[in-house]
C-alpha cells in the first residue's frame, strides 16, 4: 500500500494563520518574507496543475507573541472571477481550462520579486503582477497584443510565456521566453523594463522542443532550456495512453544580450544551441560570464513525465490500487534527485565541464532553491538545496512503467534495480563548487516530505549561503498531527541540514495543498514603486486582433507539418513529436 501522505490535495484555500513554534526556537536573525504559489486544490481529482493559483505569504520574523504570520489568497484575475461566477462556461481538459473567453491563465506556477514588486508566472499565460502587501492582483505584464498568441480568446488568448522569467537586477528589467512549440512559428525572447512596452525578438537556430519553462540572465547572455512536457493529442482522449516517451536530453539556448541591443525588436537574433544528456526541470546560471564561459547548474529529472498522472482506482505497476487521495499526482519520483554543473563556451556552445551529482539517500527530486538574495550571491552560485518526495514503489504508474521500461531513455538507476523498500522524503544540500551532495535530511515518518524549499538569508550574514532553508512539510500521519492541519514550516541551518530542523511551526487549520515554486524577498515598506497597468480596452483590442493573427500562425504550422510529412522528416519521437 502506498505510504506517501494522502493529504496532498485537500487544501484549506484562503486564510490567515498565526503559526505557533511547536518545537525548537525560530531563528531571530531570519528576516523578510517567503512567497509560495501553487494550484488551489481543495480536493483530489484531475491534474495537479488544473486550478487557479493560491498565493501564500509567510513572515520569517516572529511577532511579539512568538508566532509567524501566514496568509493565503486566490489569484483573482478577471477570468478567475468569471469562472467563479459562470462555471458552466468553463471546461477543464487535462490541465487546461477553456471557455468562450479563451484559455485561462491559471497563474499558479512561479513567483518572482524585483524592486519591491511581485510577479506570478504560468507557462500558458502572461505574467501577472500582484501587490506583495495586499496580495491583490494588479495587472498582467504586457497587453494581449504585445505577446505572440497560440490560441485566440475574447479576453484571454493563450500567450505561452515561460513561467520562470529572468530578472536582471542591475539592468532593472526582466527577460522572458514567449514560445509556440510547433514548427513554422518562431520562439521569442522578450525584455520588459518594469514599465512601458514589452519588446520581443524572434530567435533563430532552435531545434524542435515540447515546452520551455525557465530562462536565466547572465551579465552578457540569456540562457533558457526546454522542459520534457509532451502534450500527446491521442493520450488526451478518453482512455488514451501515452505512446511517445519524453526526450532523454536537455536543450539549452544561449542568446547574446549584445545581439538584442543592436537588433531592433521584431527582427531575428541567433541562438547557440547546446545538447546535454538527461532532461531538466530548472536551470540556475551564474551572473558572471565575463570570461566567455557560461556556468549553469541543471535540476535534472531523469524519466520524469508530467503528463502521466495517477487516477483513482487504477492499478499501479506493483499491483496496488491508487487511492482517490492520490489522484492527480504526476510521475516525478522514480529516480534519485540529481543536479548537473556545466561550463559552456558562450560563443560556440562547447561544453568544457559536465558533472552530475546524486545520492541514493535522496529520491524524487521536486524543487530546488539557492541563495539569490544579493549581487554577490548571484555572481557565482556555489550551493543549492533540493527537496524530494522519496520513492514509493506502490505509486509507480503502470502506464509510466510500460512506456519507459522499454525505452532507451537515460536513467540513473536501472528500473529492475529500483529499491523495493522505497526511499523516504528528504532535503538534500548540493555543493555545486565541490560537485557533490554535501548532506541530506530524511523524514522517517512514512509518507512525509518537504516541498518547496526556500533559501532565507541571515540579517547580518557573513556572505553568500549564510542563512536558512525553510520548507513546507507535508506530514504523512496528518490526521493525528497536533495542533492539527498536517502541514508545517520547518527551518534548517543551510550549512548543517543533517542536524535536522532548528524549529517547526504550525497551526490548527493550516493545510496548504501541494504547492509549486517559492521566493524569498525583503518586506516592502511604502507604496508600490510604479503605476504600471494594462488598460482593459487595450487588452481586449489585443485579444480581438489575435483572431486574425493566430489562424495565420497555425496555417504556417500546418504547411510546415505537411512539408515534413512529405519529406519523411516529421518527428515520431523526441521533441516536436505530437502523437496524433
Amino acid at each position: 500500500m502506498a505510504t506517501l501522505t494522502k493529504n496532498l490535495f485537500h487544501g484549506a484555500g484562503e486564510g490567515d494563520w498565526r503559526l505557533e513554534v511547536l518545537e525548537g526556537e525560530w531563528p531571530t536573525d531570519a528576516f523578510g518574507e517567503v512567497f509560495i504559489i501553487g494550484p488551489d486544490k481543495r480536493r483530489p481529482g484531475g491534474h495537479w496543475f488544473d486550478h487557479f493559483g493560491l498565493l501564500h505569504r509567510f513572515s520569517m520574523e516572529p511577532s511579539a507573541d512568538g508566532t509567524l504570520e501566514a496568509r493565503a489568497r486566490r489569484m483573482e484575475t478577471p477570468v478567475a472571477r468569471l469562472a467563479g461566477r459562470y462555471p458552466r462556461l468553463f471546461r477543464t481538459v487535462g490541465f487546461a481550462q477553456l471557455s468562450p473567453f479563451g484559455v485561462s491563465n491559471m497563474a499558479n506556477t512561479n513567483v518572482q520579486t524585483i524592486d519591491g514588486r511581485l510577479f506570478v508566472g504560468y507557462d500558458a499565460g502572461r505574467p501577472i503582477e500582484v501587490d506583495p502587501v495586499t496580495m491583490e492582483v494588479i495587472t498582467p505584464v504586457g497587453s494581449n497584443g504585445e505577446w505572440a498568441q497560440m490560441a485566440p480568446g475574447l479576453l484571454e488568448p493563450m500567450c505561452p510565456v515561460a513561467a520562470h522569467p529572468a530578472p536582471a537586477y542591475e539592468e532593472r528589467c526582466v527577460y522572458f521566453v514567449n514560445y509556440f512549440p510547433m514548427p513554422g512559428a518562431p520562439t521569442h525572447v522578450a525584455r520588459w523594463g518594469l514599465n512601458g512596452p514589452v519588446e520581443r525578438w524572434p530567435v533563430e537556430g532552435m531545434s524542435p522542443f515540447d515546452s520551455i519553462h525557465d530562462i536565466k540572465a547572465t551579465r552578457n547572455h540569456l540562457v533558457f532550456c526546454d522542459l520534457p512536457f509532451k502534450i500527446e493529442v491521442g493520450a488526451m482522449r478518453a482512455g488514451g495512453r501515452r505512446q511517445i516517451p519524453n526526450q532523454d536530453f536537455t536543450q539549452l539556448w544561449i542568446v547574446a544580450k549584445d545581439d538584442l541591443r543592436r537588433t531592433p525588436p521584431g527582427e531575428s537574433v541567433p541562438a547557440t544551441e547546446v545538447r546535454i544528456p538527461v532532461p531538466t526541470g530548472h536551470v540556475i546560471a551564474d551572473v558572471d560570464d565575463d570570461d566567455g564561459i557560461i556556468r549553469v547548474h541543471l535540476e535534472h529529472i531523469a524519466l520524469a513525465d508530467l503528463m502521466i498522472t495517477a487516477e483513482a482506482g487504477e492499478r499501479t505497476h506493483s499491483g496496488d490500487v491508487v487511492s482517490a487521495d492520490h489522484e492527480g499526482i504526476v510521475s516525478l519520483a522514480n529516480q534519485p534527485g540529481c543536479m548537473g554543473t556545466y561550463e559552456i563556451v558562450a560563443e560556440t556552445g562547447e561544453v568544457r565541464v559536465a558533472e552530475k551529482m546524486w545520492d541514493d539517500r535522496f529520491w524524487g527530486g521536486v524543487l530546488s532553491t539557492y541563495d539569490c538574495s544579493d549581487a554577490e550571491a548571484r555572481e557565482r552560485v556555489t550551493q543549492a538545496w533540493y527537496s524530494g518526495t522519496g520513492y514509493d514503489p506502490d505509486l509507480t504508474s503502470a502506464e509510466w512503467w510500460d512506456l519507459y521500461s522499454s525505452s532507451d531513455n537515460e536513467r540513473l538507476v536501472p528500473l529492475d534495480e529500483l529499491p523495493a523498500e522505497g526511499r523516504p522524503g528528504a532535503l538534500a544540500h548540493f555543493d555545486l563548487a565541490a560537485r557533490k551532495v554535501a548532506g541530506t535530511w530524511s523524514y522517517e515518518e512514512p509518507g512525509t516530505f518537504p516541498s518547496p524549499p526556500t533559501f532565507v538569508p541571515r540579517r547580518d550574514r557573513s556572505g553568500p549561503n549564510d542563512g536558512y532553508v525553510v520548507v513546507l512539510v507535508h506530514r504523512g500521519d496528518w490526521r493525528n498531527c497536533s495542533p492539527g492541519g498536517g502541514k508545517e514550516m520547518h527551518v534548517f541551518d543551510a550549512q548543517d541540514i543533517e542536524a535536522g530542523p532548528i524549529a517547526r511551526a504550525g497551526a490548527a487549520g493550516f493545510n496548504p495543498p501541494l504547492l509549486l515554486h517559492s521566493y524569498w524577498s525583503e518586506r516592502r515598506v511604502g507604496p508600490r514603486p510604479s503605476n504600471y497597468s494594462v488598460s482593459r480596452s487595450r487588452d481586449i483590442a489585443g485579444a480581438l486582433a489575435g483572431f486574425g493573427r493566430v489562424p495565420r500562425t497555425w496555417a504556417r504550422t500546418a504547411k510546415e507539418l505537411r512539408a515534413q510529412r512529405r519529406a519523411g522528416t516529421l518527428p515520431t519521437s523526441g521533441p516536436g513529436a505530437v502523437g496524433f
